[in-house]
């Protein structure tokens, strides 16, 4: 009886061969199911942010879409009572009370840098907020 072995059968045998006889003349002595265990780099525990620098036109572009935008801090809810003393800053964190919105879709695509951004509208100002911390990064006037 004749065996015939196929040629691409044969190669695959050949060349995991040649892998394991490279990996133990290399120092490595892994077999096959061995399980090998890597350590993953360290995860920060306080993500931060790159700083956000906006030029003019792009805030002329962010007051341009939120225009349509209705959603003004309104101090009439219990919620937001609190916060009417409020005076926005950058660096300050935005009240527990206010609620802040992310960025419409077309922003975003257009400036990637506001896609871990949100906003809030207050007192006649854009906030752009940071939701990991609730600082404000940069504001300037709605219109």
């Amino acid at each position: 009886m004749r065996h015939f072995v196929h040629p691409y059968a044969a190669a695959l045998c050949a060349a995991c061969f040649a892998m394991n006889t490279a990996a133990a003349q290399g120092g490595n002595l892994a077999r096959p199911g061995d399980v090998i265990q890597s350590v993953p780099p360290p995860v920060s525990q306080k993500p931060q942010l790159p700083p956000l620098a906006l030029s003019d036109d792009q805030r002329a572009k962010i007051k341009q879409v939120l225009s349509g935008k209705n959603t003004e801090v309104s101090f009439q809810l219990k919620t937001t009572k609190p916060a009417e003393s409020f005076e926005p800053a950058i660096g300050a964190k935005v009240p527990p009370g206010l609620k802040v919105h992310a960025l419409p879709p077309p922003l975003i695509y257009e400036m990637p840098v506001l896609k871990r951004y949100t906003y809030l509208k207050f007192k006649g100002q854009v906030l752009i907020v940071n939701p990991m911390s609730g600082q404000i990064a940069d504001m300037f006037p709605e219109t």
